[in-house]
């Protein structure tokens, strides 16, 4: 049998009774210092349909017309041809075993023949080098990738828009006083059903918040209310100043009893019922988002920023575990009211560089400061809403998208698919390099891609936004690497 060694190390034997192997074992790109991330490609090697590719392209805009390759074959191989053609810079053959420094153009179709002239012998691979086409660490917010409200009757004056049971539910205030129940299933699709509904009290719209199939909400007078389908109102009996959000199948917020405030849940479970301490927002602070990871023995809900009761507006992150509040953390955070938190996913670099590591992290954004100035930078948290940094430039909002207080968000997964010709052909699922889940059947590649979703929020002159922005990490609507 044949003995494979490095590259044009000839200390390989053969009998003259076996095929020779003609298996490239390694490919990779030499590094470029004008050209960097080349060497850190990792490249998949198809020894049974002949394709050698980098699964994970490179940075938009990396040039690959003049790259060194570094091909590692067996030593029977006495021929190995490069040829080019259709590329921008050059087209032609490369004998790499007597040039193996030539620079090769990737930009077009490239073929590498290897062959073993004692047996009239060649095999032929195609190799590609994948190079984004688009930014991949950018947060994208497309101009065109944005929605009216589901009113029933346009131009609506309030709105609050929760998610429950897999679906996003609005409720709207129309524009002549009625109001407009509206549920839908697939955000990306914008396929709202639309209804006029009529409430037995006068609602608090901003206060509705949900968990499973039960909704919450506070009238005008602030009287709790329960519901699970927006149509039957059950009063709990109790009167709240504000409902801070859920935390499992319980609403939680701030009641008032002898002119001091305290902690409430309903139904009451295991909360300490406490006054709030002076620090608390009592109101404006962002929505409350549950995390709970391996690490965690009971879930933990988080808010950020809002305005203290001596009207002075807050920059710490609180947490409640089921029955105490803590400050989660303080600074990193401009002190603001009506800042959306988002649970979401971010990439930092391997601590070898070549690769690509995710990381679910929390995103802040919009909100208005306390000179009355709107927030428009993007911050993240890397560890769970304790430390807080301002988010990368590719991250920002960009000019199409307005400044907002109060907006609304959900995070919805669309489905999508990708082509795995030039991938492996492996029937399987798994979660692979990235957490977003991902299954592979012949060809198809099929993967849940999480999009945000920017609800409604207000102006800077006070008005209510009349819009639904979508936007996505576009590394994450990239095929995933299998």
């Amino acid at each position: 049998m044949l003995a494979v060694s490095a590259c044009n190390e000839k200390s390989t034997t053969l009998t003259m009774d076996e095929m020779p192997n003609m298996a490239v074992s390694a490919f990779s790109l030499s590094a470029d210092s004008k050209n960097p991330g080349l060497d850190s490609a990792y490249f998949s090697i198809d020894l049974e349909r002949g394709v050698i590719f980098n699964a994970d392209s490179l940075r938009k805009g990396t040039d690959i017309s003049k790259v060194v390759a570094k091909i590692t074959y067996p030593d029977v191989v006495d021929r190995a041809i490069i040829t080019m053609s259709g590329g921008s810079t050059r087209t032609g053959e490369i004998d790499y075993e007597k040039t193996q420094t030539d620079s090769i153009d990737f930009t077009g179709e490239v073929t590498l023949t290897l062959g073993v002239s004692k047996f009239n012998v060649e095999k032929v691979y195609r190799l590609k080098v994948n190079v984004h086409k688009e930014d991949p660490d950018v947060l994208a917010w497309d101009e065109m990738a944005f929605a009216s409200l589901p009113s029933r009757k346009g131009m609506p004056r309030r709105q609050k828009t929760v998610e429950t049971q897999g679906k996003a539910v609005s409720l709207i205030e129309e524009t002549d006083g009625t109001y407009t129940l509206a549920t839908c299933s697939d955000l990306y699709a914008d396929e709202w059903e639309k209804r006029e509904i009529t409430l037995p009290f006068t609602p608090d719209i901003s206060s509705l918040v949900a968990s499973g199939p039960t909704m919450w909400m506070l009238d005008d007078a602030g009287n709790l209310y329960t519901t699970t389908d927006m149509t039957t109102f059950t009063p709990s009996g109790e009167k709240w100043l504000s409902i801070t959000g859920t935390y499992l199948d319980t609403a939680v917020g701030i009641r008032e009893e002898g002119g001091k405030r305290y902690f409430a849940q309903h139904p009451t479970r295991d909360i300490n019922s406490c006054e709030i301490p002076a620090d608390f927002p009592v109101s404006g602070a962002s929505n409350f988002v549950t995390l709970q990871n391996k690490w965690t023995s009971s879930p933990v809900a988080l808010a950020a920023c809002g305005r203290k009761a001596d009207g002075k507006m807050s920059d710490a992150v609180w947490a409640f575990d089921g029955s105490e509040w803590i400050t989660l953390s303080n600074g990193g955070l401009p002190a603001m009211e009506g800042a959306s938190l988002i649970p979401y996913y971010n990439y930092r670099p391997s601590h070898t560089g070549d690769s690509m590591i995710e990381y679910g992290v929390w995103m802040l954004l919009g909100g208005r400061m306390a000179d009355g100035i709107f927030n428009r930078t993007i911050y993240i948290s890397y560890d769970n809403g304790v430390t807080w940094h301002r988010g990368g430039n590719q991250l920002q909002l960009p000019e199409v998208v307005p400044s907002m207080s109060g907006c609304d968000n959900i995070v919805a997964e669309h489905p999508m698919e990708g082509n795995l010709s030039d991938n492996w052909k492996i029937a399987r699922s798994g979660k692979g390099p990235r957490r977003i889940s991902f299954t592979t059947e012949g060809d198809r590649v099929m993967w849940d891609c999480p999009y945000i979703y920017l609800i409604g929020g207000q102006s800077p002159d006070g008005h209510l936004y009349d819009t639904i922005w979508r936007g996505v990490l576009q590394r994450l609507t990239f095929m995933p690497v299998i």
